[in-house]
């Protein structure tokens, strides 16, 4: 399983490696854990990525790197789209694009450690993920959230609007909350009734 995992990782494009393997590429190119295509691949936008630095016109890299390799013009765009996308430049650092990577690859760390049995590390792996993410923002409280709000009920009585708290209407017994209710309520005809219908 592990085999065809592999196969399936080195047959996918340079942005869809984990951030491991490309570390392990820059730090060891000798040992690197890409496959070829992509060693020179990342090389190429490696080296763009560090061009942006001092050539933010990218007509200029464009020139630099077509002189060099034996690539396209959109081949070198392509490389100059994905080494602002993975190597953000000091004009541009994306660093919710990074955090969400590192924390994307801690994850599947975790799930391979569950899948293997290895306790140690799937600990390890969650509090370095704990340690990534770090401890939940403190809430500011409402100030004004534990003041008591009062609620009214209006009631129409022969023309007269009336606001009544429905605290006071709580406080009432049955027998007078049916006063009130019958109150409100009054009948009306079939014209009346015909009237709203139209209206």
């Amino acid at each position: 399983m592990s085999n065809s995992l592999t196969t399936s990782k080195s047959k996918a494009a340079l942005e869809e490696q984990s951030y491991d393997l490309i570390q392990q590429h820059i730090i060891d190119p000798e040992n690197s854990p890409l496959p070829e295509h992509l060693r020179v691949q990342c090389n190429r936008v490696l080296q763009i990525a560090r061009l942006l630095d001092d050539y933010p016109n990218e007509s200029h890299i464009i020139n630099i790197m077509l002189a060099k390799y034996r690539i396209s013009r959109t081949q070198v765009r392509k490389d100059i789209a994905l080494a602002k996308e993975l190597f953000k430049t000091q004009h541009q650092f994306d660093w919710d694009f990074w955090f969400a990577w590192m924390i994307k690859d801690q994850i599947q760390l975790i799930r391979d450690c569950k899948l293997r049995g290895d306790l140690k590390n799937w600990n390890n792996a969650k509090k370095v993920l704990h340690q990534m993410i770090g401890e939940r923002p403190a809430s500011v409280e409402d100030p004004r959230r534990m003041e008591k709000n009062v609620f009214y009920i209006q009631i129409n009585s022969m023309g007269q609007k009336v606001d009544v708290p429905l605290n006071a209407i709580r406080n009432l017994s049955q027998e007078e909350q049916k006063v009130l209710v019958d109150s409100m309520y009054t009948p009306i005809d079939d014209v009346q009734a015909e009237e709203i219908m139209n209206s």
